[in-house]
């Protein structure tokens, strides 16, 4: 029996702290529905977006309440206050809130999210007002710990700041090639950088490569499964903003997905829109451009809540440079210059995000995403006019001089030269538009391989990003778009799925032969059961689990050394081979020694070993890491019971085809909910460990036919 119920009226005490945030028109709107899908998924209907921003404000106070306003206190720079010193998530990841407000406070994010709010055009801050009433109306309705009532009432400032901390975490602390010298200002042993994991796959597929002769997208974002990048899956139907996607908690626009016309999914940039600056320090002092200057400080006091529900207060000094907010180190003074965020802010993001949904067709597109108001992210775009994009996106900073290498050392903050001011513009930076070989792709490598031929790394600046092989999983990927002569959708689901290991079409050989010719005895069990292995990394896979810990042990001891290095000369066959016997030898025989201890056979299931768990759904995995270079993107840690358990990889994914009207196989691995009471916690996790997908509900005739309650509201 369908569930019918209408929200009128909201509790006076909530709204009297909320009223100052509404929008202008709040006296009468127009009313907005949602109709919730069996999946958990909000198909939200209304007629203009800022009723589509009140209704999505419900919705995600629905179904990632906790987790969205704990967000929220983060980006204020209060968590401390709310939550006490350090938390731990439902998933059992902690994180240090502390660390958090004074890293908050030191970017002076609060007031860079005031300045962003001052920026933004009416019509977006009425969405944002719209969305924030949404998010207020809807809390006292739901179970809510004290900690987090406590953050309320929210405020367009709290999406702004939210939206600026999920950035900077992308720009500062990015696992690909870019700006590794920034993550140095994280603190030791600080667990908030689990919080700065990503990575991604994204193809488009133009007509001449598939069966129906209709462009395709693949969507295949990773991220940690929970935190700041949990995704919220959504569809919007109103005049003025329509698209299916999904987008990261706590923000109110679409940051992929797709419609009629068109589609896009970002991948991780390997860009360098970060650099560190070490600095020669005289106590309130810093030597920059031949002088002493004192740098400019704000004293901020940060209230850290006790175990006894007291409050104790730390200061903490500010401090900014020329170059940007100061940390301090290991002894050492550190300046962070940071684009979008800080220097050449971007404070359009969120309405570039809007209108890039709302485009007409590819030149639209293109000249909405020329603002360059997202600061980090490559783009993946189909439309159903056959045209294929992709772009090393975001905004890299215009450097005077060195290269990649050279930037991604702490620089000499003395000198002025090295300190920039301006951006490339999208002109400027390496893309590639319906090629010939009819694919884009991009696994969160450099630019260089986005397509066939490769791009000329000397025909950009040599900044821009390193000349280097792509990652194995991105070399997987090109592989199996073109061992693919055409594609349907059913077989790109299919392929999307692959868990072949391509480091064991590199290495396997070589240490198989090791093994043997070592004639020992567990040497020689281990080349058994590898020798027998299929190089795929499914549930019941036999040598995969052997292989997985051989591999992220020889890792764990400085690294593979490879006979042929990974080089831009051989990009889609480096690296292979083993250079040194001895040490791939070893590294195995210790493996066996720690199987036999726990005992475990070699040739144990892979999935008896590592696990898709949430809540009361507990299943066997598929999929590895990019250390064994595996498509399908997996990545554990050991639960309690010594399992692994998946915590990282495919999360929100899409494949759809530009047919008339268009078609999209979906999953949303790890559920649309973060509350682990919801039943929609988890509940894809099924789908997951089968690796199958459901298809995309895009008529509302579809969706009431796999309806599990409707909602109407007006503001």
């Amino acid at each position: 029996m369908k569930n019918f119920f209408k929200i009128l009226l909201v509790p006076l005490f909530f709204l009297a702290g909320c009223s100052n945030d509404a929008p202008s028109s709040a006296k009468l709107a127009k009313s907005a529905e949602i109709l919730w899908d069996k999946d958990g998924v909000p198909h939200i209907y209304a007629d203009n977006g800022n009723d589509v921003a009140y209704a999505f404000g419900r919705a995600q106070m629905q179904m990632h309440g906790e987790l969205l306003v704990r967000l929220y206190a983060q980006a204020r720079g209060r968590a401390a206050e709310y939550y006490g010193p350090s938390f731990t998530s439902a998933d059992g990841i902690p994180i240090n809130l502390l660390e958090v407000d004074k890293l908050v406070h030191t970017m002076r994010f609060p007031q860079r999210a005031q300045e962003w709010n001052n920026f933004q055009t009416p019509r977006m801050q009425a969405y944002l007002s719209a969305f924030v009433k949404g998010l207020n109306d809807e809390a006292p309705r739901q179970t809510l710990s004290p900690e987090a009532r406590a953050v309320f009432p929210l405020q367009s400032n709290d999406v702004l700041a939210h939206t600026l901390r999920t950035f900077f975490s992308y720009l500062s602390g990015s696992t690909t090639t870019g700006a590794p010298n920034c993550a140095l200002i994280y603190p030791n042993g600080d667990q908030t950088s689990l919080d700065l994991i990503g990575g991604s796959n994204g193809w488009a597929l133009a007509g001449s490569k598939t069966i129906s002769g209709k462009p395709m997208l693949l969507a295949n974002p990773h991220l940690l499964w929970g935190g700041a990048h949990t995704w919220f899956e959504a569809h919007f139907q109103s005049p003025d903003y329509d698209i299916y996607g999904a987008t990261l908690v706590g923000l109110p626009v679409m940051r992929i997905g797709f419609n009629q016309r068109l589609g896009w999914v970002h991948t991780v940039n390997a860009q360098d829109g970060c650099d560190l600056y070490e600095l020669k320090v005289d106590k309130d002092r810093y030597f920059y451009d031949g002088s002493w200057r004192n740098f400019d400080t704000q004293n901020v006091s940060i209230k850290v809540k006790q175990a006894n529900g007291a409050s104790t207060v730390q200061s903490l000094a500010a401090r900014q440079s020329v170059h940007g907010a100061v940390f301090e180190k290991d002894g050492k003074h550190y300046a962070l210059r940071i684009v979008g965020v800080a220097q050449l802010s971007t404070p359009g993001v969120l309405e570039q995000w809007w209108d890039m949904a709302q485009a007409r067709d590819f030149s639209d597109f293109k000249s909405v995403v020329a603002r360059m108001q997202n600061p980090y992210h490559n783009i993946i775009y189909a439309d159903a006019q056959d045209n294929i994009w992709s772009v090393y996106g975001g905004l890299t900073p215009k450097r005077s001089t060195g290269d990649a290498n050279f930037w991604a050392q702490a620089l000499d903050g003395s000198r002025a030269d090295l300190v920039w001011d301006s951006a490339l513009s999208l002109a400027e930076l390496p893309q590639v538009q319906n090629p010939a070989v009819g694919w884009v792709q991009n696994s969160n490598s450099v630019p260089w391989f986005m397509s066939k031929p490769a791009l000329a790394p000397t025909a950009y600046p040599s900044y821009l990003a390193p000349a280097v092989a792509p990652n194995l999983r991105e070399q997987r990927g090109i592989e199996l778009i073109e061992s693919t002569p055409k594609f349907s959708l059913e077989s790109l689901a299919t392929v999307k799925h692959d868990t072949h290991a391509l480091l064991a079409d590199r290495v396997l050989p070589d240490l198989i032969g090791i093994a043997q010719l070592s004639g020992l005895p567990n040497a020689l069990r281990a080349a058994n059961v590898l020798s027998a292995w299929d190089k795929r990394t499914l549930a019941d896979s036999k040598g995969a689990a052997l292989f997985q810990a051989w591999a992220q042990a020889y890792q764990g001891a400085g690294g593979i050394q490879f006979t042929q290095p990974a080089s831009f000369s051989a990009p889609y066959t480096s690296p292979q081979g083993l250079a040194d016997p001895e040490m791939a030898i070893g590294v195995l025989l210790a493996v066996v020694e720690q199987f036999d201890k726990f005992g475990l056979p070699l040739d144990i299931p892979y999935g008896s070993i590592y696990r898709f768990r949430r809540g009361s759904f507990d299943f066997a995995a598929n999929g590895a890491g990019d250390d064994l270079g595996v498509f399908r993107s997996t990545a554990f840690f050991q639960d309690q019971d010594g399992k692994q358990k998946a915590i990282f990889g495919d999360t929100f994914v899409a494949l759809v085809e530009f047919t008339q009207p268009v078609r999209a196989k979906l999953v949303h691995t790890y559920g649309n909910s973060s509350n682990p009471k919801s039943p929609h916690y988890g509940a894809q996790l099924g789908l997951a460990a089968t690796m199958s997908t459901r298809t995309a509900k895009l008529t509302r005739n579809e969706v009431e036919a796999h309806l599990e309650r409707r909602e109407e509201f007006a503001r």
